[in-house]
Parts: structure tokens; C-alpha cells; sequence
């Protein structure tokens, strides 16, 4: 039966997701408080402290000096934002565990090494890309002598401040919930419509949250198109696999900060497209295989086991 609004939280007992923790549904006034503040502080940073960081948000001039420009400002943001977010309000307010939010650390470490293998592959198929198109091969301007510290500080930027800040509030909170949600709202409809739902509802938010950061974009809003599908594809790598820190290397790979090799494509360039269209294919076959293989006959040896 659906909770009601003044039940104690409780995980949900016919919880659908194969591969992602069943989680308690928080009060709708936390969900509120949570996608409220989290828009103020991207307002704030995008606004106030990335313009001007000096008067805004002296930690980030000071971090920056310090290191020699590689902590940059999309670090400290996304760790200012996870440190203010997950402790207080997912954590301590919504009562939730990390590992409800994804957050499960036994997931890491197959994680990082196929997230290398992908990134290893998308530099092999970059090299034949050049060679197709008749480019020279060079390294990035990027990591020249002069410039490496910063081409690092965007790596870093994505992969400790702004992906991991996204796949938990986007992905690994607010699509449980919204599905959880829409089964306390639609307890007799479909579970593939519940889904439906919920996918909408949490991605819609998670681009919508980029509308201050698309002002400053010649394509503007229409960029949220594009961001929109992207929630969508890495809430399917989430819901695919279960592993959040997987969504949070792809989503890096697909932003492409800082690519190694010089890039004749615009926007996310080589490397975030063909990991971009590497998953696409994935999510297709994958499904696809699975069923192809419970169909094969079992065959047993001669000792009858399987």
C-alpha cells in the first residue's frame, strides 16, 4: 500500500528496480527544500561567484592561487553543492543512507577500471577518426607545457565536482523518488507508465537546472533538449547497472573535458560522441542479448552439471 503523507518513511516494500536499493519515500516538503535550494546555489554560483570570485566566493580564488589554477571553479561549486545538499538534506532531513542515493563504495572499484577502458578506446577510435579525415595526430593545445594544470582541473572539475554533484541529486535521489511518487500517486497504474513518469519528472528537473548556465551559450535554451536526453541516458546506464559511480564516468567521458588528442568536432567533440553513441548501442543490445541468452538451451556434461 502507497504511504501516506504522515507515515513514518519506510523503504518501499514492491519496489520495481532490480538493480538499485529500494529507498524510503522522503516528505514532499523535503523533495521541495531540496530542488529549491539546489537551484539558489547554481543561481548563486553561476551569478555571483563564477563572475566574480573574488567578492562572491574568496575559497575558490584562494584554492586556485594555491594549486596553481588546477582546483578550479566547477571543483569547489560541486563540492561546495554535495557538502551542502547530500549531508544535511538527503542525509540528516530525507533520512536516507549513501547507499540508498548510489553512493554504495563496493560499486567504485569495477567502476574505474572499465571507465578507463572506455575512455582507452575512445582515444583508439579518435586516432582512426584523424587518420579517416586525413588530420594530423597531435596532442591537445590543452596539455601543452604551459597549459596542463588547467586541462587537469577540468578533468577534476568533472569527476569530483559537477557529475558526482548530478548523478546523486538527479539520478541516484530525485528518479527514486519521483518514482516512488508516481506509484504513491498511480498505485493501479502500469509499472513501465510509473517509470515513464518518473524518468520525465526527474530529468525535466535535471535540465531545467541548467537554464542559468545555457544564458551564456549561443544556442541558449535549446540546449536543454540536449541535456534533457542526456538525464535520460544516464539514468538508463544507473537503472541498467545499478553502479552510480559508472554514470559518473560516462557522464565525464560525454562532457569531454580536456580531450588528449586534438578534436575536429565541435561541442563534446570525438571522445563524448562516440561514448555518447557507444552507450546508445549498449542500452539497445544489451536488453537484447539478455533475452537471446535465457532462450539457448542449457547444455549439461557428462557429470549432469549445467
Amino acid at each position: 500500500m502507497p504511504l501516506s503523507d504522515h507515515a513514518p518513511a519506510q523503504p518501499a516494500t514492491n519496489w520495481p528496480l532490480a538493480h538499485i536499493p529500494a529507498q524510503r519515500r522522503v516528505a514532499p516538503w523535503i523533495l521541495l527544500l531540496v530542488l529549491v535550494i539546489e537551484q539558489l546555489l547554481i543561481a548563486y554560483f553561476q551569478l555571483l561567484a563564477f563572475p566574480n570570485p573574488s567578492t562572491w566566493f574568496p575559497p575558490m580564488v584562494w584554492l586556485s592561487s594555491a594549486t596553481g589554477g588546477i582546483v578550479d571553479g566547477t571543483l569547489v561549486g560541486g563540492v561546495t553543492l554535495q557538502l551542502i545538499l547530500f549531508p544535511i538534506l538527503l542525509f540528516w532531513l530525507g533520512r536516507l543512507r549513501p547507499k540508498d542515493v548510489g553512493l554504495d563504495l563496493t560499486r567504485l572499484l569495477p567502476a574505474i577500471p572499465l571507465t578507463v577502458l572506455i575512455w582507452i578506446a575512445c582515444q583508439v577510435l579518435h586516432i582512426a577518426i584523424l587518420l579517416l579525415m586525413a588530420k594530423p595526430i597531435e596532442v591537445n593545445p590543452a596539455w601543452g607545457s604551459e597549459n596542463w594544470r588547467f586541462a587537469l582541473s577540468d578533468w577534476l572539475g568533472q569527476l569530483f565536482g559537477n557529475c558526482p554533484f548530478e548523478e546523486v541529486l538527479f539520478r541516484g535521489f530525485l528518479l527514486p523518488q519521483c518514482l516512488l511518487l508516481a506509484m504513491h500517486w498511480l498505485p493501479e497504474s502500469k509499472r513501465w507508465k510509473q517509470m515513464v513518469i518518473a524518468l520525465l519528472l526527474s530529468q525535466g528537473f535535471f535540465a531545467f537546472g541548467h537554464v542559468i548556465f545555457n544564458m551564456k551559450n549561443p544556442e541558449g535554451q535549446w540546449l536543454l533538449i540536449a541535456q534533457f536526453v542526456f538525464g535520460l541516458l544516464f539514468a538508463a546506464v544507473y537503472l541498467r547497472t545499478g553502479n552510480l559511480f559508472l554514470a559518473i564516468g560516462i557522464h565525464a567521458l560525454i562532457n569531454n573535458p580536456a580531450p588528449l588528442l586534438s578534436d575536429p568536432l565541435p561541442g563534446p567533440g570525438v571522445t563524448g560522441a562516440i561514448v555518447l553513441v557507444g552507450c546508445l548501442l549498449w542500452l539497445c543490445i544489451s536488453p537484447w542479448w539478455s533475452r537471446l541468452q535465457a532462450k539457448l538451451p542449457q547444455t549439461r556434461n557428462d557429470s549432469g552439471v549445467p
